[in-house]
């Protein structure tokens, strides 16, 4: 009787897939099946995370991804924190599902811990609005990318290593005594001790980066030489400050003619104005030593800026009873923000044209900037050319792209927290 025609039996069809595997593949697959699940899951969520914080971290780090995606840059932050949150995470899973004799050697378990560790350590200290976490900004973001490039390179090793001693037929685990056992205490002392370093050594890197700056632009900041900064014209021949990311919306910096440029004051006004740099010089200049803080994490600390307080050029101009607000027009042509009068006139806040002993760099606004000491980046408008007196509220650049309007530090994205309006958060 001839054989009739059918689906093969489930286990002649796994043989069958078996002996097409090559023995690489079978060995990976043997050391794969030996793991608890957890970790096998714990891995594969890993994997998932890292190449989602390695964009997200990219686009908000580097200046030309950053103003090429600006439009869904509250979306990429938003992911890139919770991502991250989850990734630190899995550091509790070897604590709370203890591997035993199983257990990886300990370069393996303890570089993760500190590598991701600092990697935690930093990212809170960026993201978080809380005093003792702001005190570590200076140095975390830099440190944060460093970690990242480490931590990088120790998963290629580890992947690499492990993956060809496993196709050899080898122990990936590399354990000297396959019994040992490593008490849930040593490792969670280990993770303390690997996030108190990561504190210690941020607050170190704030330091020294403050201490080198100030050593490249001859101690300006600290010695406060702004004071015998040149007053006249300038074509922004200044340097542009170390460590600003500089960013611009439009893809270039605007230039202009230092001979015809003016500073107009106009709308709700008495006296509508026309300012040159020479009438600038004119007014009561004021220099204030304060941070610059960008809404993604960065921060400059101890600036020395130099310009005229806002409230001394509305006093020559004599605002309306009607005026509440001021719109800061950019002549790149495209960027705006705006100030409440009160916000406006706070102390601190200033029309720059000095920073650090040095006219203002094209790339950083001049020859005009707005500074704002208790907002982030965002609320200071570079290459400031116009001063509109409305009664109303006019969202800038960046709050028509889902940034909070009043962007004063430790909100999210200019959002209060809690409120329900920063994306996630």
């Amino acid at each position: 009787m001839a054989a009739q025609d059918g689906p093969a039996p489930t286990s002649t069809r796994a043989s069958s897939a078996a002996a097409g595997r090559s023995p690489a593949w079978t060995r990976l697959r043997a050391f794969g099946r030996r793991w608890p699940t957890v970790f096998v899951y714990a891995h594969r969520l890993a994997l998932y995370l890292l190449p989602v914080e390695l964009i997200t971290g990219a686009i908000l780090y580097f200046p030309r991804l950053h103003t090429s995606l600006i439009a869904w840059l509250p979306l990429t932050l938003d992911i890139h924190v919770w991502a991250g949150i989850a990734f630190c995470a899995l550091l509790l899973v070897p604590i709370l599902f203890p591997l035993g004799s199983r257990l990886l050697a300990s370069i393996d378990w303890v570089a993760t811990f500190w590598l991701v560790g600092g990697l935690a350590v930093t990212g809170l200290a960026l993201w978080s609005g809380v005093a003792a976490a702001m005190l570590l900004r200076p140095g975390a973001f830099g440190l944060h990318g460093i970690l990242t490039i480490a931590f990088l390179g120790f998963v290629l090793y580890h992947g690499l290593v492990r993956v060809e001693t496993a196709i050899r037929g080898g122990d990936p685990e590399r354990t000297t005594d396959r019994h040992s056992r490593i008490p849930r205490r040593t490792m969670a002392g280990t993770l303390l001790r690997a996030l108190a370093g990561g504190v210690f050594g941020t607050a170190v890197f704030g330091w020294l980066g403050t201490a080198f700056a100030t050593l490249g632009q001859g101690g300006a900041g600290a010695m406060g030489a702004l004071e015998a900064a040149p007053r006249g014209p300038s074509g922004g021949s200044g340097r542009p400050i170390p460590g600003f990311q500089l960013y611009t919306v439009t893809g270039g910096y605007p230039t202009y003619d230092p001979t015809t440029w003016r500073l107009s004051v106009a709308g709700l006004v008495r006296q509508p104005l026309s300012l040159s740099q020479a009438d600038l010089m004119q007014l009561p200049q004021a220099t204030e030593t304060q941070a610059f803080h960008c809404v993604t994490g960065w921060e400059v600390p101890g600036v020395v800026w130099q310009g005229v307080r806002i409230a001394d050029v509305l006093r020559a101009a004599g605002p309306q009873v009607a005026a509440a607000w001021i719109t800061f027009d950019s002549f790149d042509g495209v960027y705006s923000d705006s100030l409440s009068l009160e916000q406006a006139t706070a102390q601190g806040v200033l029309l720059a044209h000095h920073a650090n002993g040095s006219p203002l760099a094209r790339e950083q606004g001049a020859p005009l900037r707005l500074y704002v000491p208790q907002m982030y980046g965002y609320k200071s408008v570079k290459w400031v050319f116009r001063l509109r007196l409305v009664t109303d509220r006019e969202l800038g650049y960046w709050e028509h792209r889902g940034y909070g309007p009043d962007a004063f530090l430790g909100t999210v994205n200019g959002w209060p927290k809690g409120s329900g309006l920063g994306g996630f958060f």
